[in-house]
């Protein structure tokens, strides 16, 4: 077994060496989209953050909640969508600028709810991060990353292939991309469960001590 998991390891690492300039990059986009997205929560009026605030507490204290099932496969299903979609974006390979948008979209959603929780709510909001957006997100947010530098990785093969006429074992590639799409789903399955159930247990539980 251990064996197994340092083979493992090794492999993630040489994969994520040969294609250290798509990681940064695609890490770089990422940063940005939290960054925008920390700005854009600074520069809300004072009306804009008092309403999200509300929301949040309604969110946090009132009774209007979709059953744990039902929410746990909305998001499951969610999840499998964005795959799927990332996965058609890297075979078209002109949708690949659309899979890094999403990746900024990502951030920037992740950005804007941490920064306004933080700066409108204190410690509290701290704690909302940790249970609220933190659990699923260590598991969604890596998997998105690894998809994205697949289908890059791959829209690249693809687009050598038409331009250069150059021999690039693609069938190779197309195995590969298949391969991490197939973990990708599995990790996003995973993330959707802890989302689903997870996330909204431990979030009610803080909210009523907060």
């Amino acid at each position: 077994m251990m064996l197994l998991t340092l083979r493992l390891r090794q492999i993630i690492q040489d994969y994520i060496r040969d294609r250290i300039f798509l990681v940064a990059l695609v890490l770089i986009l990422l940063s940005m989209g939290i960054a925008f997205g920390v700005i854009a929560a600074s520069v809300l009026e004072k009306d804009q953050q008092r309403e999200l605030v509300r929301f949040v507490n309604q969110g946090l204290h009132g009774e209007d909640f979709l059953q744990s099932n039902i929410y746990a496969r909305q998001t499951v299903v969610s999840n499998l969508q964005t795959v799927f979609f990332l996965f058609f974006m890297g075979i078209s390979v002109i949708g690949v600028p659309l899979a890094l948008l999403l990746i900024f979209a990502r951030g920037f959603i992740l950005g804007f709810s941490t920064g306004f929780l933080f700066q409108t709510m204190g410690y509290k909001g701290i704690l909302l991060t940790l249970t609220g957006i933190l659990p699923h997100n260590i598991i969604v947010l890596p998997a998105l990353l690894i998809m994205v530098v697949a289908i890059m990785d791959c829209a690249a093969a693809l687009t050598k292939i038409r331009f250069t006429k150059k021999q690039i074992a693609i069938g190779e590639e197309m195995i590969r991309c298949a391969v991490i799409t197939l973990i990708v789903i599995l990790l996003m399955v995973l993330g959707g469960f802890v989302q689903g159930y997870v996330t909204p247990f431990i979030t009610t539980w803080v909210g009523r001590i907060i």
